[in-house]
């Protein structure tokens, strides 16, 4: 315990050891100098000496849950992650400054918001611009010319979109309604604005969702939600396949899911889809004209909902997505 102890005395984090009974064991200067512990600690309860309530009430949740937990606080105009490791003998908390992370992470939102807005009109212009030329023009080869042209503009336009939504999702700005959603009626719309796609790829669509089940939850989002992850089940099936959407209670959750016959996803892909511009074959899906970013936004309307969203998927048979939506 000496050796481990001088060992995190030494580094740039705040590490907090507590026993059993519930006494701090071990506390590093990094807590006594950013004031979140008192300096006379050891063999104190640790609720006497932790300068923070929330650090307070985070450790009181892992020790009585008696699982690992991650929170986040602010003291002293200064950001903090809170790691809980709760083992048989020790439970371990490790405090990392994320101030300096955070600000940047602020930057990075409020420029790629900022560039979004200034390119959306220039897009639009331009896109109404190609469309008349396209109109008028009566020969074909140039016709064909501007028809690509058309298609790149569109894929600016839906990139510069799904940016700014991304963006006021990540950043908490965006304002999610609370009401009911019957999921039989969302999953017939998301069918319904891509039934001609889901026809071009010769790919069946199937609404396997018992009537009158509900969420509370922010139709528009989940619409979005929705549509990105029966948008792609489309795309990278296989002519004959099929995309199914089914939906069940699970431990407090309706559990919705999107399964397709499709490629799959390489094991190996699974930890990373969900990140943005992340891609598993990326010349396919330049071809199919996504935006890399459908999968974090998935990802981010299910989190604002209070909720989470899994992949499970096996190469050459297909993937199913789980998006777990609190049940009231």
């Amino acid at each position: 315990m000496s050796l481990l102890k001088e060992f995190l005395s030494q580094v740039g984090e705040g590490y907090l050891l507590i026993d059993r009974e519930n006494r701090v064991v071990f506390g590093n200067d990094f807590l006594i100098r950013r004031a979140l512990l008192k300096k006379d600690f050891e063999s104190r309860p640790y609720y006497e000496c932790v300068n923070n309530l929330t650090v307070v009430s985070c450790l009181a949740e892992a020790m009585s849950e008696k699982k690992d937990k991650l929170c986040h606080f602010d003291h002293e105009e200064r950001e903090y992650a809170l790691y809980i490791f709760v083992g048989t003998e020790l439970l371990v908390a490790r405090f990392s400054d994320i101030t300096e992370l955070k600000r940047y992470e602020r930057s990075r939102r409020e420029f790629v918001a900022k560039v979004s807005h200034e390119l959306k009109t220039p897009i639009e212009v331009l896109k109404s611009q190609l469309e008349t030329l396209y109109e008028e023009e009566e020969r074909e080869e140039k016709r064909a010319f501007l028809e690509k042209a058309l298609k790149r503009v569109e894929d600016m336009r839906r990139l510069v979109e799904d940016l700014l939504i991304l963006t006021r999702l990540e950043s908490g700005e965006e304002r999610v309604r609370r009401e009911d959603v019957e999921l039989k009626l969302l999953v017939e719309e998301v069918f319904e604005l891509l039934e001609s796609q889901a026809q071009e790829s010769s790919v069946y669509m199937r609404n396997l969702v018992e009537d009158k089940l509900k969420v509370k939850g922010d139709w528009d989002k989940l619409f979005l939600l929705l549509k990105n992850l029966v948008d792609n089940a489309i795309k990278y099936n296989r002519p004959g396949g099929s995309v199914e959407v089914r939906a069940h209670r699970r431990e407090g959750f309706i559990v919705v899911e999107v399964s397709d016959t499709g490629m799959g996803i390489p094991r190996k892909h699974l930890p990373f889809i969900f990140e943005r511009f992340y891609r598993v074959e990326p010349s396919r899906s330049r071809e199919m004209g996504g935006t890399g970013l459908g999968l974090s936004i998935v990802k981010h309307i299910a989190l604002s909902h209070g909720g989470r969203v899994e992949v499970e998927s096996q190469e050459g048979k297909g993937s199913t997505f789980r998006v777990y939506l609190p049940s009231d």
